[in-house]
């Protein structure tokens, strides 16, 4: 928001000539001014009629992008700056009249005539895309389910580049699931990536003011839980022979892979470094010794991280916290809207609904995966340890407000856990490694 103290276009008049810049120093007779006044006048509401259809509020927009002005200053002296309009970017009006005025906004937010591409900075001027959820948690439906009450907005996954996805946003999705829904939102698992190619810096780039919400979960349980979801389809087949886990190990690095897994593979067990593909997102230092619990001995982890810098502000969430109230009442606040309708059963029902199917969900606690979990072990020490001593503080600084939690104290209590081993049957050696008790 801009005051008029650090608005140069907005002045307190007086009497004074040394105070009032608009006060010439030359005296001119009252008639002259009147007439000078009158005309004015008349042209600002000859300029009233004649101007376009749409709303102050994008009208604001469009001048913070175009508008230009003139003033005199207290040497007689002609001076330009840009026009810069207040314009509340949470407020409901805005956002409706962003919405049905979609096609006179459009022209500031692509490149020529058409949808197909973003200019970078998009949304410099305030928001297009409200809120991106990218995370890992396999419970990522269960938010965007409770989302799509207030953002007109897919129940699933739509991963699809920043272009296609507003247009999608403004001209497709609001018919289809709600217009009364002023935010706009998406969800891509696939966003958060630890290889190269994440597609996340594209959306620093040209849509940095959209909110990442990025969810993870204990690394075993959350390998058991997308496991039970994928075995249930024929696409597991594809991932593994023989429905065996373990064909799911191999750290896949270049071109032709998928966050680091074989690109037939939806996830795999190098996907559970979460904290490879949030280092990445350049939110800590990335110094020497955080390297060290990047995944130092894998061969695009440690040293080998490069930042993508990303500016857009993220919300980090355990999957276990959206089971109590403060998480969506601080995931609201983030968002800037006054709750989250939220159903916190919802996880409950999806176990309810395996055991009807008379799904046979895999034990991952036996003992002939325990080298299976060992890996997934050593990945989640990291992943804690990572959190806890670096991105912690981020989070608890009150400078950075583009990192939140929903109750840091909390959190830190969650990733405690991310040490043991939940089967509690390996242990860590002072190798590093985990093995049996």
């Amino acid at each position: 928001m801009v005051s008029a103290t650090n608005r140069p276009n907005v002045f307190i008049l007086s009497d004074s000539s040394e105070t009032n810049p608009y006060k010439k120093r030359n005296k001119k007779s009252r008639w002259t001014i009147c007439l000078i006044v009158i005309f004015t006048f008349a042209a600002g509401l000859m300029m009233g009629h004649e101007s376009s259809g749409t709303s102050p509020y994008v009208d604001n927009m469009l001048k913070k992008v175009n508008g230009y002005g003139e003033s005199i200053n207290s040497n007689n002296e002609v001076v330009t700056f840009e026009k810069e309009e207040s314009v509340d970017f949470t407020s409901e009006e805005y956002m409706k009249n962003r919405y049905e005025n979609f096609n006179s906004l459009f022209k500031t937010w692509f490149e020529g005539n058409s949808t197909n591409k973003l200019v970078e900075n998009a949304d410099e001027k305030g928001p297009i895309i409200d809120f991106a959820v990218v995370g890992y948690a396999s419970s990522t439906n269960s938010v965007v389910s409770n989302l799509a009450s207030i953002a007109a907005m897919p129940v699933g996954d739509t991963c699809t580049p920043p272009s296609q996805t507003v247009f999608y946003a403004y001209k497709l999705w609001p018919e289809k699931w709600g217009e009364e829904k002023l935010l706009k939102g998406t969800s891509c698992g696939a966003t958060m990536g630890s290889g190269n190619a994440s597609p996340l810096k594209n959306w620093s780039v040209l849509l940095p003011r959209t909110k990442l919400i990025i969810g993870i979960a204990h690394p075993v349980n959350w390998f058991k839980s997308l496991w039970d979801q994928v075995s249930r389809t024929a696409q597991i087949d594809k991932m593994t022979a023989n429905k065996d886990p373990y064909g799911l190990t191999n750290l896949c690095v270049g071109n032709n892979c998928r966050n680091s897994c074989q690109a037939a593979q939806l996830f795999c067990v190098h996907r559970a470094r979460f904290h490879v593909g949030l280092a990445k997102m350049g939110k800590t230092p990335l110094s020497d010794s955080e390297r060290e619990l990047l995944a130092a001995m894998d061969e695009d982890g440690g040293s080998n991280i490069v930042s993508d810098e990303i500016q857009n502000d993220i919300f980090l969430y355990d999957e276990t916290e959206l089971t109590s109230d403060y998480a969506w009442e601080e995931l609201a606040d983030f968002l800037g809207v006054g709750e989250i309708p939220h159903k916190i059963d919802h996880l409950i029902r999806i176990q309810k609904r395996a055991d009807i199917n008379n799904v046979v969900t895999l034990d991952f606690c036996e003992e002939k995966y325990n080298n299976l979990r060992a890996m997934l072990m050593s990945y989640s020490y990291e992943l804690g340890e990572w959190l806890e001593k670096y991105f912690l503080p981020v989070a608890n600084d009150v400078s950075r407000p583009d990192v939140r939690m929903a109750h840091p104290k909390e959190f830190e209590n969650v990733i405690k856990s991310y040490k043991s081993d939940p089967c509690g049957t390996l242990v860590r050696d002072k190798h590093g490694n985990f093995v049996l008790k």
